[in-house]
């Protein structure tokens, strides 16, 4: 227990307390005798020790006694320390031992256990599985590294020999066979582990040495960790006191004081404490952020007030990470000085994901979305200094070969041509050519250049598994062919990247003795060159490597109006106010379960941390923020479809400390907005910078009669939604696939000019079927499995379409042309023509009593009901009617849908097309003609035209106003 408990009341001021210490840790080093210039005072954390220094300087000035962390004291004695190591034996057996950074330390547990047959067999077999055992070892074992380092190295062989005893015992109750067993040798290897490097020395052992005139551990609370720095001070304090060392355990402790509470007291106006109730977790980062603004802004007219008057900060803590990344935006974008102590990991900041993001365009198997997120990442540079790949922009270039990507559906970056080397004149080497549009010339250029800026690690990726220092090499490679090693190592977060993954320091020779990072290498340079990993196994470290560091971004001089902090970090420092989102039943107070081997009785029973011990050094430490003259608590009641309560610590402490916690509203100013009904818009050409088009498709022809808004937006702005990259064939790849199938199979059945029977037919079909889907990449590795379910029906469907090819030929039609463009010029008078064009499928002829009647055919698949009311419907179908309009010099012009299924193939014939498309005709000149001189073009915004519409949210369909006003 303590020597001295340091009583915090609630509503205290936190500077005033530090005086109060230092003047009776002054008069205490003066009862035993003890000169304040030699001695040590150890704090529990950093964030503290201005505070202590300054209370000091102010309470009893003269010279100051050495204030510090523990951490810090051993780092100022690492300086002369040998980096000891392992005896022989051990060495043999652990290769090395624990350095307490997890990556190197699991990369040295998979390079020893490897030695073995069955871990080698085991990680061939289940290499996820083996890469998560290696990862609870390490985890364990570094556990009770951490445990040892608060022995003192003379009492660890009592403590070791203590815990393979209970080791011995947690085995022998359960079995070294059965389920488990191999977690539990493994789990007595790594204690063994931790025991030898225990034995040759751990790195805050300096400590033990010291021997000041007198120590003083000031601790947050009576509750210590074990394998805590508190723990290690506590140690290294008592072993100073066997020695004669004068030693003071001070413990702070939040206590409740009802005259500083109401009001009485000294200090500031009172105590306030207040809870806010809010919906999800969006609600409370806004009123988080809301509540911070408002304490900011009271405090801001406080020090106006009082200018002589040093206020604190407002404290934001950190007890829902995802709240508090919300809340900090919403504070970045209000302009507030942040001091963010408790960062983010590395592997989220936007400079670290352009290395993962590298490596993952760089697989061959890549998705084309996989290499555009990389071009588009922003830290690329594509031009040399007075060099410039393209005409334009990079940027227009990466717009050209994505729209040509996704227009053509090209889901693999680099399947299709794998095969192809990096030559030095790449002139016939290039992307996939489509049958429909050739790759711009700058898409071409970026492609050509993204290749060769990652062939360092797409030869990895190719070849046998690499070792992690040749990763890295080719990493760093591809970074500087791409431009980013610069723009990495001019940012914060990408310098702290490339320092993490010792980019700077990777060498083919990264081991010999001759290099400046020698002693830096020591530890990791031969793992480096042992771990083999294929291209999965090292985005997977990449990942793991940046996910274990935190970035915390650098504040600027000036004194920062917001702290964001952790719980444990707030203690014993002066708030003006404390805003505590997430204090709910989840994240405030709730009892942990302990992860990894290690299981709540075995940590037990080792005096290792348990989750019961964690949970009581944060009832302390938030005993101690509450104390502040300012609580502000935010709890959602919500998280997702589960309700949730507050924290049971708020109403625990309000009961101790005898003060009511008020439930308070929200704090946002309430806007109140006139309603502003949205009308159907109807744009013109009056007065507009745009002019009808010159030519018109069927396609377009259909949607101005449907909805002349939606022309406006699709032809006359040229608006165009993007394709998707997605797995499957698409309607339009089927619908392409039939159309180029029944294309090859006419002109081949044309070139021979000789009947065949029905067999004949079908085999000359599902030919031509096979080859087109072989030539449009439908048979490829990435669409095969995708285009199956057409492949299994394709000879019902022959079979089928051969019928009704015979059925259809008897009847005197015969074919004339497949894939026709035809074009029919209007002159619309005062000056105005319009040009009529499009693709007929295909074209039949009739021959009777010296007449010629032409037969335009479209091929159709889907709904036959849908399709044949919609043949039936007259001048209501646009497409046979625009196509027939494309037909002139026949004395009579059918056209029909020829609908495609496997079970039958039918013709749906539309009656009267040429009534039909001299009424389309008429009304579309009348049409041009009107929207020439400046008609409106209103969204009607009626019938299934809306259902599906790309431009709905353009003309915002669905926030109409109702009734007169829509069309006022």
């Amino acid at each position: 227990m303590p020597d001295q408990t340091w009583a915090w009341p609630v509503g205290c001021d936190a500077r005033q307390a530090w005086r109060d210490w230092a003047r009776d840790t002054a008069e205490w080093f003066q009862s035993v005798g003890a000169s304040p210039r030699e001695a040590i005072v150890t704090l529990p954390m950093g964030a503290v020790l201005s505070l202590a220094r300054q209370g000091w300087a102010e309470a009893v000035g003269g010279w100051l006694p050495q204030i510090d962390t523990i951490a810090g004291l051993a780092a100022a004695l690492s300086w002369d320390r040998v980096t000891p190591a392992l005896p022989d034996a051990a060495l043999a057996q652990f290769g090395a031992g624990l350095t307490l950074d997890a990556l190197v330390d699991r990369m040295q547990a998979a390079r020893s256990l490897g030695q073995q047959t069955w871990a080698r067999q085991w990680a061939a077999r289940d290499r996820r599985g083996h890469e998560h055992a290696l990862a609870q070892v390490v985890d364990a074992a570094q556990t009770w590294a951490r445990a040892l380092q608060a022995v003192a190295p003379e009492q660890r062989g009592e403590q070791v020999e203590a815990w393979r005893l209970q080791m011995q015992a947690h085995v022998g109750q359960v079995g070294a066979a059965g389920p488990g067993g191999r977690e539990r040798l493994l789990l007595s290897w790594a204690l063994e582990w931790a025991a030898a490097t225990a034995d040759a020395g751990l790195g805050m052992d300096a400590v033990y040495g010291l021997r000041p005139s007198a120590w003083v551990c000031v601790t947050a609370g009576v509750g210590v960790t074990p394998g805590s720095e508190v723990a290690l001070m506590l140690s290294a304090g008592r072993w100073a006191s066997r020695g004669g060392v004068p030693l003071r355990w001070v413990a702070a402790q939040g206590h409740a004081d009802e005259a500083v509470v109401r009001g009485e007291g000294s200090g500031p106006a009172g105590w306030t404490g207040r809870v806010t109730p809010c919906r999800d977790a969006l609600d409370e980062a806004r009123q988080a952020a809301a509540q911070v603004i408002l304490a900011v802004n009271e405090r801001r007219r406080e020090q106006g007030a009082r200018r002589d008057a040093e206020s604190p900060p407002v404290a934001l803590l950190a007890l829902d990470r995802s709240v508090i990344r919300h809340a900090r935006a919403l504070l970045d974008e209000a302009g507030l000085r942040l001091a963010d102590e408790t960062g983010w990991r590395l592997s989220t900041t936007r400079a670290a994901s352009v290395c993962s993001r590298l490596v993952s365009a760089a697989n061959p198997r890549a998705s084309t979305d996989e290499l555009l997120d990389w071009l588009k990442s922003g830290w690329i540079r594509m031009e040399s200094p007075g060099e410039s790949l393209f005409e334009t922009d990079a940027t227009v270039a990466t717009g050209a070969l994505e729209v040509w990507c996704r227009r053509h559906g090209l889901l693999s970056a680099w399947g299709l041509i794998t095969d192809l080397p990096v030559a030095a004149d790449e002139a016939s080497v290039g992307p996939p050519t489509s049958r429909h549009q050739r790759l711009p010339d700058e898409g071409r250029v970026l492609w050509l250049w993204a290749r060769r800026a990652l062939a360092p690690l797409q030869d990895l990726w190719g070849g046998a598994r690499p070792t992690l220092l040749q990763w890295l090499l080719a990493l760093r490679e591809a970074l500087h062919r791409s431009g980013a090693a610069e723009a990495l190592q001019a940012d914060p977060a990408g310098a702290l990247a490339w320092s993490t993954l010792k980019l700077d320091a990777v060498d083919a020779d990264a081991c010999a003795p001759a290099s400046p990072h020698t002693e830096h290498l020591a530890a990791w340079g031969p793992l480096y060159r042992a771990t083999r990993l294929d291209g999965a196994g090292f985005l997977r470290w990449l990942g793991e490597a940046l996910e274990a560091v935190t970035y915390r971004p650098e504040a600027d001089g000036a004194q920062p109006d917001v702290v964001i902090t952790t719980l444990a970090r707030a203690v014993l420092r002066p708030f003006h106010t404390v805003v505590m989102p997430g204090a709910d039943e989840r994240q405030l107070g709730a009892l942990g379960s302990p992860s990894g081997w290690l299981g709540a009785r075995l940590r037990e029973d080792m005096g290792l941390v348990t989750p019961a011990q964690a949970r009581q050094a944060q009832w302390e430490a938030f005993q101690l923020v509450m104390t502040r003259s300012r609580v502000h608590a935010l709890h959602r009641e919500a998280q997702g479809s589960e309700p949730l309560e507050a924290s049971a610590w708020l109403s625990r402490w309000a009961d101790a400390a005898g003060v009511p916690l008020s439930v308070h509203g929200d704090v946002r100013p309430v806007r109140v907005l006139s309603a502003q009904p949205t009308r159907m818009p109807a744009p013109s050409l009056a007065g507009a910078p745009l002019v009808l088009p010159e030519q018109v498709s069927a396609t377009q022809c259909d949607v101005l009669r449907q909805c002349p808004y939606r022309f406006f937006a699709t032809v006359l702005l040229k608006l165009q939604s993007h394709d998707e990259l997605e797995e499957g064939v698409a309607r339009s790849d089927h619908g392409s696939w039939l159309h180029e199938a029944l294309r090859r199979f006419h002109e081949r059945r044309e070139r021979e000019a000789t009947r065949r029977d029905t067999e004949a037919d079908v085999m000359a079909w599902l030919d031509a079927a096979q080859q087109a889907a072989s030539d449009l990449g439908l048979l490829g590795a990435g669409q095969r499995a995708f285009f199956q379910p057409y492949l299994a029906a394709l000879p019902d469907l022959a079979r089928a379409y051969v019928a009704w090819l015979q059925g259809h030929e008897a009847e005197g039609w015969s074919l004339r042309a497949c894939e026709v463009s035809r074009a029919h010029e209007m002159d619309l008078g005062e000056g105005l023509k319009l040009k009529l064009v499009g693709q007929l499928d295909r074209v039949d002829v009739m021959h009777r009593d010296a007449e010629e009647t032409a037969f335009v055919i479209d091929y159709k698949t889907g709904n036959a009901a849908l399709l044949k009311q919609r043949a039936a419907s007259g001048s209501e179908d646009t497409q046979l009617a625009f196509y027939a309009a494309l037909s002139p010099g026949h004395d009579g012009v059918q056209a029909a849908y020829v609908h495609l299924d496997a079970r039958k193939v039918q013709t749906l014939a539309h009656p009267e097309v040429l009534e039909s498309a001299a009424v389309l005709l008429e009304g579309l000149a009348r049409d041009w003609r009107r929207l020439a001189q400046g008609a409106p073009m209103p969204a009607l915004g009626e019938g299934s035209a809306c259902a599906h519409c790309t431009v709905r949210g353009l003309c915002r369909r669905d926030h109409w106003a109702l009734g007169e006003e829509a069309l006022a």
